[in-house]
């Protein structure tokens, strides 16, 4: 059965059985046979009214069957208590003794174990309808039992688990299959992530690179044009006075005096002017050799080619062949060798003119 059907543990079936087990002890019987048969009735009945639920479990299919007519026979006040109708009320609680012995494992106690037995070998002293009811029970009764079980919903599902069981088996496969290619592909994406990865690394090692290159060659272009500037006023003393003498070679004599007062000055500015051009030749070389550093570095970052994982596996065997590589790539970018000219490498200068002169 697929939803539980209550019958016995009602309180109105209760109270039902218990009226009929008043009435029947009222009863006056004339045999044997009839004093038997109505204690099997009321221990049945009395059974019944005592644990329902059990009767309620055990018998699902006579429940189902016979459930309300033998409410409804057991409850009508009106029926008399015949023989025929005792016997059909016996039949009925046979019936439901008998499932209750067919649907559990222990055995019955032993006064159901009588009353069973009793029906069984008294079928002959039953009335017809009764008696035909006690051979349904004891010989078709349980195939009926057995045939309705085999149809239910849960032996159905029982029957189809198998092949539930080799679908399930099989899409099981399927999925294993389909996740191990998945596996694989993303695997496949893993290792192109990582390539693209170390490839992105590097290209925006190499645009640090080329953006500092970019600054570094601005910074040499003012370099050369201040240096430029000061290569001119270096010669512009120079040329001022050979063009004051080439103009008054006539009268030399006359400019003599302006051209020894104005060599001073004119002087000095070369000489500061010298040293500023040193300054400016010493960053400009620096810059250049900085320039070359960078330029190498881009080139470096262009030819090498997944360094993390080469670098890895190199140096898991031992091996340093990537050290000169990032020494490279990694270390400070230097200025070129050599001292800054100090402030006063120009005085010097300047002092060693005046020495001069006055000697």
């Amino acid at each position: 059965m697929s939803n539980k059907i209550v019958l016995f543990d009602n309180e109105l079936t209760k109270s039902a059985l218990r009226q009929f087990i008043v009435r029947l002890e009222m009863i006056t019987t004339v045999n044997d046979f009839e004093l038997t048969r109505n204690s099997m009735i009321r221990l049945i009945l009395d059974a019944m009214v005592h644990n329902p639920q059990e009767w309620d479990d055990s018998c699902q299919i006579n429940i189902d069957w016979i459930g309300k007519s033998f409410v409804n026979r057991i409850s009508n006040a009106d029926v008399e208590f015949s023989k025929s109708n005792l016997d059909n009320v016996c039949s009925n609680c046979f019936r439901f003794l008998f499932e209750l012995y067919l649907s559990t494992n222990n055995s019955l106690s032993i006064d159901f174990e009588e009353s069973k037995n009793f029906v069984i070998n008294n079928a002959d002293k039953f009335e017809e309808k009764a008696r035909g009811q006690i051979k349904f029970t004891t010989e078709q009764m349980p195939i009926a039992i057995f045939k309705s079980i085999a149809n239910s919903d849960g032996i159905t599902s029982i029957k189809e688990f198998e092949n539930l069981s080799n679908k399930a088996e099989k899409l099981r496969q399927e999925w294993d299959a389909d996740i191990i290619q998945k596996l694989d592909e993303a695997k496949i994406l893993k290792d192109e992530l990582s390539k693209y990865k170390t490839a992105f690394n590097f290209v925006g090692l190499y645009q640090g690179f080329d953006e500092l290159s970019s600054d570094k060659k601005l910074e040499k272009s003012n370099l050369l044009f201040w240096l430029r500037i000061m290569g001119m006023l270096i010669t512009l003393p120079l040329l001022l006075e050979i063009i004051v003498i080439l103009f008054h070679v006539n009268n030399i004599e006359e400019v003599r005096n302006v051209i020894l007062i104005s060599f001073i000055p004119a002087a000095s500015l070369v000489a500061i002017s010298i040293y500023y051009f040193r300054v400016l030749l010493f960053n400009y070389k620096s810059v250049q050799s900085q320039l070359l550093q960078i330029e190498l570095r881009k080139t470096l970052c262009r030819f090498i080619h997944n360094y993390a994982d080469y670098s890895k596996e190199l140096k898991d065997k031992g091996q340093d062949s990537l050290v000169k590589f990032e020494n490279i790539i990694f270390s400070g970018i230097v200025s070129e060798d050599g001292a800054l000219p100090s402030t006063y490498d120009g005085i010097d200068q300047i002092g060693k003119l005046l020495k001069s002169i006055k000697s």
